[in-house]
């Protein structure tokens, strides 16, 4: 068994990860009645954050360890690191958010101009610190269930196995396809726009994982980033410029990657 387990492992975690979140969002899917959600139905979407986590508890127990959590927790770290790519990793999708918001705008593609959405415009200056505030705490939400299976788990596994490029596809194709149980439970469904928007995403927290030297924190950081602009930031509808910006700034960091990579294999090479 533990062979087995060891040897699909990647498999294995995300066949888990599917079947509990799903367990979970069908379960809410059948209790969401149509109007504002309940407390059950909140709680039951956060218990289906938890399938990474999860699943990874249950394969290190199969693995006997082999498969360490908390090895993978360990790569949270706040030092070490150079400390552009947790900046930018902080701040990404709230800057690409608000310059897509006044790009749209000064093209007339908008009505008027609305950063902050509906309902937290209300708080008018306060939404700043309260944004602040949010942000902290939602690291310690979905980002740091999450992320230590998505990106401290499989990614390595997946770019050691297929390459760089295809092995962030799978992670975001899946990243994407494992949020629908979700989404539909909740009423929005899926779309190209959608699709495009969180595949590119997960490449850029993939790369800014990597480009920090697999510190799981940056990852932490650009997903709580995404985070905070759904929750506060006016997302426009299908604002194809957002989209266009967040390939660019994904189309920079994978050149960032192969900069970074030729100059460790010109140093080995030296050396």
């Amino acid at each position: 068994m533990r062979e087995q387990a060891l040897k699909h492992k990647i498999i294995l975690f995300y066949v888990l990860t599917f079947v509990i979140s799903w367990a979970f969002w069908l379960a809410m899917w059948r209790v969401q009645d149509g109007g504002e959600p309940s407390v059950i139905v909140f709680a039951l979407s956060t218990l289906g954050t938890l399938g990474p986590l999860l699943s990874l508890l249950i394969i290190e127990s199969l693995t006997l360890k082999q498969v360490s959590v908390e090895r993978i927790y360990g790569q949270i770290r706040f030092r070490g690191t150079d400390r552009r790519w947790p900046i930018l990793a902080g701040l990404s999708m709230l800057v690409i958010t608000t310059l897509g918001n006044l790009s749209y705008a000064a093209l007339g593609r908008l009505p008027g101009l609305q950063l902050i959405r509906t309902g937290p415009d209300s708080m008018g200056a306060f939404v700043l610190p309260i944004m602040v505030v949010q942000f902290a705490a939602g690291l310690l939400t979905s980002p740091l269930l999450e992320e230590p299976g998505w990106r401290g788990f499989a990614l390595p596994h997946l770019q050691t196995r297929l390459g760089r490029t295809l092995g962030s596809l799978v992670v975001g194709v899946l990243w994407w396809l494992w949020h629908q149980g979700m989404n539909i439970a909740f009423g929005e469904m899926p779309s190209v726009y959608q699709a495009l928007s969180m595949v590119a995403l997960s490449f850029m927290i993939d790369s800014l994982f990597n480009l920090s030297g697999r510190n799981l924190l940056t990852a932490m950081l650009a997903h709580q980033s995404a985070g905070t602009a759904l929750n506060f930031l006016d997302l426009g509808e299908q604002n194809w410029i957002q989209v266009g910006l967040l390939v660019a700034f994904v189309v920079w960091l994978r050149w960032q990657e192969a900069r970074t990579v030729s100059t460790t294999q010109s140093m080995s090479t030296s050396a």
